[in-house]
């Protein structure tokens, strides 16, 4: 949730699998949806270049 690489954190935990550290990642309720507004906020910036491009 700092924003440490998944592939960093699964070397410090030992874990052979990625798979493996991805499943014992666990995301606050707030860091889904600071990612769901990040993610929003960029499609609402692709809106506008697209608009600005036509």
């Amino acid at each position: 949730m700092k924003g440490a690489p998944a592939r960093a954190i699964q070397e410090l935990a030992g874990n052979a699998d990625l798979s493996t550290t991805q499943r014992n990642m666990h995301l606050s309720p707030a860091a889904t949806e600071d990612a769901i507004r990040l993610l929003d906020g960029r499609r609402a910036d692709l809106k506008v270049a697209q608009s600005v491009e036509t």
